[in-house]
C-alpha cells in the first residue's frame, strides 16, 4: 500500500506541488491587493491569478529544460531529480505568501523566516547530491549569507519606515514590510549578480572597477537610508527637498542630536559590507566560473520574478525618495504658498503661522494670563479628568440648549442642573468624522483630510502632533484609557488614536472579556459600555490616580436604528432622537452612579461631542427649520463639571473644538511649548471670535463682517471655481476661495511634516 501511494505521489507531483504554490501566491496576492467586494470578482481575479502563475511556472520549466538540452549542461542539473528540486522550492517560496492572513506581528516575522530557513536548508541538502557537492555548497551559503545580511539591514529601514511614516497608501497590514525587504534584498542581489558577470568576464585589475562602484552606491543607499531615519524620527516623513531644504537651512541642527549615533552605525554598515562584498568577490576566483554564472543567472532569474510577483519595489521608502527628488529636480513639484495678505486675513481666526520656522506652529506657551480656575483644594492635588466624547451631538439635539424637546435629554439635564457644572454655548466643530474631530480635539489641530483618505484609502497611519494624553502623561497623569464601542482599527483610526499618546485603548476584542452577551448596536451600545467604563474607573489603584479617561459613546451614529436596546423617545417615530433618548440615558446612569461616588469631590468632567450630526439627519417631522439647510458644522453640546466649581454657570464664548485641550491644560495649570491652533476659552479666545472649519465634505467659515454681522460660508471644496490672479483684501472678510488656498496650503504642510510638533 505504502510503495502505490508513493507510486502515485511521484506522478502527480509536477501537478501538486506547483499548482499548491500557485494556490497560496494568488490567494495571498488577492487578499491584499483585491477588494472582498463583490465576492464574485475577487474569486473570478483568484482563480486567474492561481492560472496564469500555474501556467509561468510550467513554461519556465519547459524553456529551462530546453535550454540545458541545447546547452548541454550537466546531467545533475536535466534530471528528473533536479525538476522534483524546482517544484519544491516553488512550494516553499509560496509559503511566504501565507503572511498576508498573519495578524500578529511577531509571529510574522518568526515565519518569515522560518520559510527563508527552509528555502536555504533544501538547498543545501540537495546540493549535497551533486558530484561536486563541496564547492556548491560553499557557494550557496556564501550567497545566502549575502542575502542575509542586506535583507536585514533593509528589513530595519523597511520597519523603520512603517513605524514612523504616516501617509503610507500602500500599507494595509504591517507584513508589507518583509514583502518590501525582499524586494529591495533581491534588487540588490540582481546588480551583484551582473556585476559578478561582467566581473568574471573580464580579467586584470579593471575587472575590479564594476565591483568597486557597486559597493559605493550600495554604501551610498546606506547612508540615505539612514539619513532617512533620522528624518522619519523626527518629522515622521520620508526624506524629501522640502524638509532637506529646511535642514540645510538650520544648519542640519535638526540632526545633531542623532549625528554620532548615524555616524556609528554607517561606519559598521560600511565595515561589513566591505567584507561581505570583499569575501564575495575573492570566492569568484576560487571556483569554476561555469558554477558562479549559473548561480547568478539563476539569481537574476528569480529577482525578475520576485519582481513581477512582489510588486513592492516601487512603493519603498526608497523609491519615493528618490522620486520625490527626481519631481522636484524636474520641476514637477508645485509649491503653494501662503501669502502675507492671507495670513494676515487668518490671524482674525487665531491661526498664525511662522513661515520661517519648518514647525509652522511651534508656540513657547499655551496661555498667556495665569488665572485660577479650579478650587484651593487641586493645588496641590491634580484632579481625576474624565470626558464622555457624545458621537454626533450637536446642541440643538439635547434639551439642555433646545428646549423644544421637552425630555430628551434628562440624564444631560441632570449633570447641567448640577451647581458645579459650567455649560459652554457657541462652540463648533472645526472638523468631522469622528477620527478627525478627535485629532482636533485632543491635539488642537485643524486637520485638511477628512473620512475618504482615512478610512477608505487608509493613507494616514499615523501622526506626531502633541496631544492631551501624551501631555498628561508628562505632568503628573498616571494612567489613560480610550474606550470605543467598535473595533480599534475601525475607520483607520487605531494608530492614529494611540499616537496621541493613549496607553490603554479598549474596543470591541476588550470590551468582550468584560461584557456578557453580543454587541447590541454598532459594536457595544452605550448602556454596555458605561458600566464598564465606571467599573474600570472604581478599580484603578492609589498610584495609576490623578487619571484620564476617554469614552466614545456610539448609539447616535448613523444610521440611527441599529440600538437594540434603544429606549424610544415619545412615540418612537424618529430615529435620530430615539438614538439620542438612549444614549442619554446610558450617561444618566452613569452620572447617578458618579454623583454617589468618591470620584465626585476629586473628578472633572467634561461631556462633549466629537462634531455635529450629518445634516442628512433631520426630518422635516421634528426639524422644520433644519431640514435641507444645514451642513457638516454646527454648535456642539459641552458641558463641564468641576468640584467646588468657581466657574461661571455658563460661558457663551465663541469657540471650536480646537480650543479643548488649550482650555483644559489652563484650567490644569500646565503651560507648555506647542504647535496648538486653538485658544484657551479663558485666555485670549475671545479675541478671535471668527471660527473655521475644515475636511474634505466642506470648508466652512464662521465669522464677523466689517460691520459686526455673523455670516456663514460653506462649499466643498471641489465646487469652487476661483480666480487664482485674484488680490486680498486684508479688511474684508475671508472668501471661500481664500479659504480654499489656505486649505491647500496647509494641506501641502501637513504632508510635509511642518505642521507637527514632537
Amino acid at each position: 500500500m505504502f510503495e502505490l501511494l508513493k507510486k502515485i505521489y511521484k506522478k502527480v507531483q509536477p501537478i501538486v506541488l506547483p499548482l499548491m504554490g500557485s494556490f497560496f501566491i494568488a490567494a495571498g496576492w488577492d487578499w491584499y491587493h483585491v477588494a472582498y467586494r463583490p465576492h464574485w470578482r475577487w474569486g473570478l481575479i483568484f482563480f486567474l491569478t492561481l492560472f496564469g502563475i500555474f501556467v509561468g511556472y510550467w513554461f519556465f520549466k519547459k524553456i529551462y529544460r530546453y535550454l540545458t538540452e541545447k546547452f548541454g549542461r550537466h546531467a545533475f542539473w536535466r534530471s528528473n531529480y533536479f525538476f522534483v528540486f524546482l517544484d519544491q522550492l516553488f512550494f516553499i517560496f509560496s509559503l511566504v505568501f501565507l503572511i498576508f492572513f498573519s495578524r500578529y506581528e511577531l509571529l510574522s516575522f518568526v515565519y518569515f523566516f522560518a520559510v527563508l530557513g527552509l528555502l536555504f536548508w533544501r538547498m543545501d541538502k540537495f546540493l549535497t547530491s551533486h558530484p561536486l557537492a563541496e564547492n556548491w555548497r560553499k557557494i550557496n551559503r556564501l550567497i545566502f549569507s549575502l542575502a542575509g545580511f542586506i535583507f536585514l539591514l533593509n528589513g530595519f529601514f523597511q520597519y523603520f519606515a512603517y513605524f514612523y511614516y504616516i501617509l503610507d497608501s500602500n500599507i494595509k497590514f504591517y507584513n508589507i514590510v518583509l514583502f518590501r525587504a525582499w524586494a529591495v534584498t533581491m534588487f540588490w542581489l540582481f546588480c551583484f549578480s551582473l556585476a559578478s558577470l561582467i566581473y568574471l568576464r573580464f580579467n586584470g585589475r579593471g575587472r575590479y572597477a564594476i565591483p568597486v562602484f557597486l559597493t559605493v552606491i550600495f554604501l551610498v543607499a546606506i547612508f540615505i537610508g539612514l539619513v532617512n531615519s533620522a528624518t522619519l524620527y523626527h518629522s515622521s516623513l520620508y526624506l524629501n527637498p522640502i524638509v532637506w531644504e529646511h535642514a540645510s537651512g538650520s544648519g542640519f541642527f535638526v540632526f545633531y542630536k542623532t549625528a554620532v549615533v548615524l555616524a556609528l552605525l554607517f561606519l559598521l554598515v560600511a565595515v561589513l559590507s566591505i567584507l561581505f562584498f570583499r569575501r564575495y568577490f575573492k570566492a569568484q576566483r576560487l571556483f569554476a566560473k561555469s558554477y558562479w554564472y549559473y548561480y547568478n543567472l539563476a539569481i537574476i532569474l528569480v529577482a525578475a520574478m520576485s519582481f513581477v510577483t512582489v510588486a513592492s519595489l516601487r512603493n519603498t521608502p526608497e523609491a519615493m525618495i528618490i522620486k520625490s527628488f527626481y519631481r522636484y529636480f524636474k520641476g514637477q513639484t508645485a509649491q503653494v504658498e501662503l501669502s502675507s495678505a492671507l495670513s494676515a486675513k487668518l490671524e482674525r481666526f487665531g491661526l498664525k503661522y511662522n513661515l520661517n520656522e519648518f514647525y509652522i506652529s511651534k508656540k513657547d506657551k499655551v496661555y498667556s494670563q495665569e488665572k485660577i480656575l479650579l478650587p484651593e483644594k487641586f493645588s496641590n492635588q491634580k484632579p481625576n479628568v474624565i470626558i464622555v466624547f457624545l458621537e454626533s451631538f450637536s446642541s440643538r439635539l439635547t434639551d439642555v440648549y433646545n428646549s423644544r424637546l421637552v425630555g430628551l435629554t434628562p440624564g444631560l439635564g441632570q449633570m447641567a442642573s448640577d451647581s458645579q457644572t459650567t455649560i459652554f454655548h457657541n462652540l463648533y466643530n472645526p472638523s468631522t468624522p469622528t477620527v478627525t474631530g478627535l485629532m482636533a480635539e485632543l491635539c488642537s489641530f485643524l486637520p485638511p483630510t477628512g473620512h475618504n483618505e482615512i478610512e477608505q484609502e487608509k493613507h494616514l497611519q499615523g501622526h506626531h502632533l502633541l496631544c492631551l494624553p501624551r501631555i498628561l502623561n508628562e505632568n503628573g497623569y498616571n494612567y489613560n484609557l480610550y474606550i470605543t464601542a467598535v473595533e480599534k482599527e475601525f475607520a483607520n483610526k487605531g494608530k492614529i488614536i494611540e499616537s496621541m499618546g493613549i496607553e490603554n485603548f479598549w474596543g470591541t476584542k476588550e470590551l468582550a472579556k468584560k461584557i456578557d452577551g453580543q454587541p447590541l448596536a454598532w459594536g457595544y451600545s452605550d448602556h454596555q459600555m458605561f458600566p464598564v467604563f465606571f467599573d474600570q474607573i472604581q478599580n484603578l489603584s492609589p498610584e495609576e490616580k490623578p487619571f484620564l479617561v476617554m469614552i466614545s459613546t456610539i448609539d447616535t451614529h448613523p444610521p440611527f436604528d441599529l440600538v437594540k436596546d434603544v429606549m424610544p423617545y415619545q412615540d418612537g417615530a424618529n430615529n435620530l432622537l430615539n438614538s439620542i433618548h438612549t444614549t442619554d440615558d446610558a450617561f444618566g446612569k452613569f452620572w447617578d452612579e458618579f454623583v454617589k461616588s468618591e470620584f465626585y469631590q476629586n473628578t472633572i468632567v467634561i461631556a462633549v461631542a466629537d462634531h455635529a450630526v450629518f445634516p442628512t439627519a433631520y426630518t422635516k417631522d421634528y426639524f422644520p427649520q433644519e431640514t435641507g439647510k444645514m451642513n457638516f458644522y454646527d454648535e456642539l453640546a459641552f458641558m463641564m463639571y468641576v468640584p467646588e466649581n468657581i466657574l461661571s454657570k455658563t460661558v457663551s464664548t465663541y469657540s471650536s473644538g480646537l480650543d479643548l485641550t488649550p482650555t483644559i491644560l489652563q484650567m490644569l495649570n500646565i503651560n507648555i511649548s506647542n504647535s496648538f491652533e486653538g485658544h484657551s476659552i479663558f485666555d485670549d479666545r475671545e479675541q478671535y471670535p471668527n471660527l473655521l472649519g475644515m475636511h474634505e465634505f466642506g470648508l466652512y467659515i464662521n465669522q464677523l463682517d466689517e460691520n459686526g454681522k455673523r455670516i456663514i460660508d460653506y462649499t466643498v471644496p471641489n465646487d469652487l471655481d476661483c480666480n487664482k490672479n485674484i488680490s486680498i483684501n486684508t479688511s474684508s472678510p475671508l472668501t471661500l476661495c481664500e479659504f480654499l488656498d489656505f486649505y491647500q496650503w496647509k494641506r501641502q504642510m501637513f504632508e510635509q511634516g511642518r505642521s507637527w510638533y514632537k
